[in-house]
C-alpha cells in the first residue's frame, strides 16, 4: 500500500507520463486512517460539515447517508472528547525513512 510513496514517488521512471509536470519527490510522512486505536488524533471540528458533504456526494458508495452520517458523527465525537475537541479523526502517523 505504501509503495506509491516509497520508493515510487521519488523515482522519475515509475510514472514517466507525469514527468516533467510533476517532479519526483521524497515523501517524509504519511497519515493512514485508523479507526480502532489511532496513535494520532487531529481536530476536525472546523471541517466536519465539509467532510460530510463530500462523503454525501458518493451516492453509489454510501447508501443510506443519514445512517452513515450518524455513525461518523458519533465516532468523531468520541475521538474528539478524549482531546477536548468536538470532533476528531484518528490516524497512524508513519515517518518514511530518508
Amino acid at each position: 500500500m505504501l509503495d506509491c510513496v516509497y520508493p515510487l514517488a521519488r523515482d522519475h521512471l515509475a510514472f514517466p507520463e507525469l514527468f516533467p509536470e510533476h517532479e519526483p519527490h521524497q515523501v517524509r510522512e504519511v497519515y493512514l486512517v485508523q479507526w480502532e486505536q489511532p496513535s494520532l488524533l487531529i481536530d476536525i471540528t472546523g471541517t466536519m460539515e465539509v467532510k460530510l458533504k463530500a462523503i454525501a456526494c458518493h451516492v453509489s458508495q454510501v447508501g443510506a447517508f443519514k445512517a452513515v452520517e450518524a455513525r461518523m458523527r458519533t465516532r468523531a465525537a468520541a475521538l474528539g472528547k478524549a482531546q477536548g475537541h468536538m470532533y476528531a479523526e484518528g490516524f497512524d502517523h508513519v515517518l518514511v525513512p530518508g
